[in-house]
């Protein structure tokens, strides 16, 4: 099978089986409403040493400690992500599987694969 096949699948995969009946829409990148940081709180914003932090660019993902390519990405509506991300970190290498909802003001990102799920903050962008 071909890795774009792939990719369809498991993104198709994921996406039924973490979203409600409605439509969901395979994306080539995560679209701009939820890129950015995000951090456990504004005052974490930018802490080097922050936990809880999270960037998420249009085919790029960085944790606290590990980051990646995105390899799918599906949305349901304009509140739900649903990604697969190959993510490497402390000489590991993995595949790993995301799901979150953005909320109405698109200021917090609720990562719902977490269990409790984790609510982190949209940081404002440097210089502002």
């Amino acid at each position: 099978m071909s890795y774009s096949v792939a990719r369809i699948g498991v993104a198709a995969a994921l996406a039924l089986g973490g979203f409600a009946a409605s439509a969901s829409e395979l994306q080539t990148t995560v679209p701009a409403r939820f890129q950015g940081e995000w951090a456990g709180s504004l005052k974490t914003c930018g802490a080097v040493g922050d936990d809880s932090r999270l960037t998420i660019g249009a085919g790029q993902i960085r944790f606290y400690e590990s980051r990646g390519a995105i390899k799918a990405v599906v949305t349901q509506g304009e509140s739900e992500l649903a990604l697969i991300a190959e993510l490497s970190g402390e000489g590991e290498r993995w595949l790993s599987l995301g799901h979150f909802r953005l909320s109405d003001d698109q200021k917090t990102l609720t990562d719902v694969t977490s269990d409790p799920e984790t609510v982190r903050h949209r940081c404002p962008k440097p210089g502002k």
